[in-house]
């Protein structure tokens, strides 16, 4: 694993404790590229210490007439101080490892403030169970319900209703219809799971169909007898 310019950094200036130390030096002797760059830091940690070091010497001022008409010039030992000093500030904000630079990543490089969340929505009640639809079939003669595939949890709730003829509807699911004389086919390729059968009073008989197989048929007090529910599974019809 390649050292970070800090810990080379911290390597130059004697800031590693005797293991660290001996650790890396291991490393660039045999990395070619992490022994330039720490060549290269050390050029640039020299550079900053000279330029810094011409700050710790007074610059020497020497009092100038200037004339009224004459436009202000600055001191040519106050342009190199000032230089020198502009030159040393951006040469060590350049040097990783240091405290102004360091210092300038934490001034510059801040992470911008979180968005603020939207209040959260709660989420709306669920309807309740959707009817996939119906249809109705008038006369009160013998009826004929098929269904087109068996449904393992399938339901048929039979009941008897005061209209004149018989009102089949499906609860969830894309369920088709076809109708014909006293026939209601039933396609249930895509199950609604319960179904609700209204037969007129006088029904004369039902028959209930489900895959080809017929799963009820008689007088509709025969139905009455088994509870007026029909399984739609084979395996359970009853």
């Amino acid at each position: 694993m390649h050292p970070t310019d800090a810990t080379l950094l911290a390597l130059l200036h004697g800031e590693l404790d005797d293991r660290a130390a001996s650790g890396e030096r291991t490393h660039l002797a045999t990395c070619a590229e992490c022994a330039a760059r720490a060549a290269a830091l050390g050029r640039a940690d020299a550079e900053t210490g000279a330029l810094l070091s011409l700050l710790d010497h007074p610059v020497p001022s020497r009092p100038m007439p200037v004339p009224r008409h004459a436009r202000p010039r600055w001191a040519r030992p106050a342009i190199a101080a000032s230089l020198a000093l502009l030159l040393a500030g951006a040469a060590a904000a350049a040097v990783p490892g240091t405290a102004l630079h360091r210092w300038v990543v934490a001034r510059f490089s801040a992470a911008p403030a979180p968005e603020p969340r939207p209040a959260p929505v709660a989420p709306a009640p669920r309807p309740a169970e959707a009817q996939a639809g119906g249809v109705e079939l008038p006369g009160s003669g013998a009826l004929t319900v098929t269904f087109a595939m068996p449904e393992s949890a399938g339901r048929l709730m039979v009941s008897a209703g005061s209209r004149g003829g018989a009102v089949l509807h499906a609860f969830g699911g894309d369920v088709g219809y076809q109708v014909g004389k006293g026939r209601i086919a039933v396609d249930n390729r895509r199950p609604a799971g319960r179904y609700t059968l209204e037969v007129p009073a006088d029904l004369a008989r039902l028959t209930v169909v489900v895959a080809g197989r017929t799963v009820f048929d008689g007088e509709r007090e025969k139905l009455a007898a088994i509870g007026d529910s029909l399984a739609l599974s084979l395996e359970r019809a009853r």
